[in-house]
């Protein structure tokens, strides 16, 4: 295994770089092997950090080259193709002498594949910029819900305490202590309550005998009732007779 020295990793990097070599084609232009190759790169933080400088390098080359690249075929341009003819020499039949050249001229038009590409790459990346923009207003616009339900759900309990609280409202009890005065330690208060209670008693006992009239009436009051009723039928009979009377006579006269 060859040993690592700066003069061979300096030209490892200008491989990769100028000459854009692979792993392979660095090792064969060396003389190492990859397994040297990939050992000085893990022991070596300085070589492992320049070869990735040299790589990004040659990423930037090629990117550089395709891009001039797809600009000249999105162009319209021209191409010049020559002929030269040789014909053998008089003097000298071993040797070859310029007769003519051909200049031939061909313009080429843009390549039509190469600008749908570029075509259909520049929508893919517009497509993704506004499904990008989509889906961060659909984002803000679900916080926002989310902020306006929570708010609503807060006013909602605000507004049901408060109807509570007006359907409950507050009032002061107020207890006050009312004992009577005793009857024993004054004798016009017991004479007068004693007074009260015999009242009491009286209007009970009148208000009783009131009710029991009311539901038994007398025996003299039924017979009066009947008799004037049977009164008042006697005179409805009467008129009856009468007014057939008249009736009768009206028709014998006519």
């Amino acid at each position: 295994m060859a040993k690592y020295n700066e003069t061979l990793a300096t030209r490892i990097t200008t491989l990769i770089a100028e000459e854009l070599c692979s792993v392979s084609d660095i090792c064969k232009a060396t003389g190492i092997s990859r397994n040297t190759f990939y050992k000085w790169k893990r022991e070596n933080p300085a070589f492992s950090h320049e070869i990735e400088d040299a790589m990004e390098y040659r990423s930037e080359v090629l990117l550089s080259m395709a891009y001039s690249s797809i600009k000249q075929r999105l162009e319209r341009h021209t191409i010049a193709e020559e002929k030269d003819t040789y014909i053998p020499d008089e003097t000298d039949s071993g040797n070859l002498k310029f007769k003519s050249r051909i200049i031939r001229k061909k313009e080429r038009l843009p390549d039509l594949r190469t600008i749908k590409m570029i075509l259909d790459r520049a929508d893919k990346k517009i497509k993704d910029e506004k499904l990008k923009i989509k889906n961060e207003e659909a984002e803000v616009n679900c916080k926002a819900v989310g902020a306006g339900n929570e708010g609503m759900e807060i006013k909602n309990g605000e507004n049901e305490s408060f109807a509570v609280k007006q359907e409950i409202p507050e009032q002061d009890i107020i207890i006050i202590d009312q004992q009577p005065p005793l009857a024993e330690n004054n004798p016009s208060l017991a004479q007068t309550s004693s007074l009260c209670a015999a009242k009491q008693e009286r209007s009970l006992e009148e208000a009783q005998t009131r009710c029991l009239r009311q539901r038994e009436p007398d025996a003299k009051t039924v017979a009066i009732k009947n008799i004037k009723n049977s009164i008042k039928l006697l005179n409805d009979k009467s008129c009856c007779k009468n007014h057939r009377k008249r009736k009768y006579s009206i028709k014998e006269t006519a």
